[in-house]
């Protein structure tokens, strides 16, 4: 049929890039506590999306929520997708329990199912294939923003002085700043490596070319 979750999806997006909606486990903690609620609406985006939910928690080992709502293919706005999907529940350890989705297309426990632009389904990160934006960002912009964090945390100005030794604010004990600053060298270094790794087979190329 097409569409994002139809029975396509590829690994390149990511959550944020896709305006994903998101439904959790977390804020349907009221009605599973009742056991069973007959259908009510939660609203999605700036769009009011709705999705119709039905939980059934009355027998814990085969406990359902039912979601209804349209897809968000825009080839087929107004096919309605009506989908049960099954949960579980884990004991933590400080006691109560603690519910879960099965996802539908992977079987996994997860706290979050995602409905994407172009989607049909809420279904897991892993079943769409999405990413957090940072997990699409190189190692050395990772490592340059753990470093202009900790920057900023001694006093500097973040990005723009990112690699450069700042002074110990008046206000911060000197054992403390020392800790810090150990921290932000080490990222520093890290980031630096990482950098010149990333333009070592640039380098290479060129110098060969």
């Amino acid at each position: 049929m097409g569409g994002f979750g139809s029975g396509r999806h590829g690994g390149s997006a990511t959550a944020e890039a896709t305006a994903s909606y998101v439904l959790t486990a977390s804020t349907l903690k009221p009605a599973l506590r009742a056991g069973q609620r007959p259908g009510w609406i939660i609203y999605f985006g700036k769009e009011r999306f709705p999705v119709t939910v039905r939980i059934d928690v009355f027998d814990p080992d085969d406990a359902f929520i039912e979601l209804i709502h349209s897809t968000r293919d825009k080839r087929e706005p107004d096919r309605t997708v009506r989908d049960l999907i099954r949960l579980t529940r884990t004991v933590p350890t400080y006691g109560g329990r603690r519910w879960w989705f099965l996802c539908p297309r992977t079987n996994q426990m997860t706290s979050k199912l995602y409905l994407p632009k172009g989607g049909w389904h809420f279904w897991s990160r892993d079943a769409y294939g999405l990413g957090y934006a940072c997990q699409r960002k190189s190692r050395f912009d990772r490592l340059q923003r753990r470093a202009a964090k900790l920057n900023q945390q001694l006093g500097g100005k973040g990005l723009r002085t990112w690699n450069v030794p700042p002074e110990k604010p008046k206000w911060m004990r000197w054992p403390t700043y020392w800790r810090t600053y150990e921290r932000w060298r080490a990222a520093v270094d890290k980031a630096d490596a990482a950098f010149v790794a990333s333009v070592m087979p640039l380098l290479y190329r060129r110098s060969r070319g």
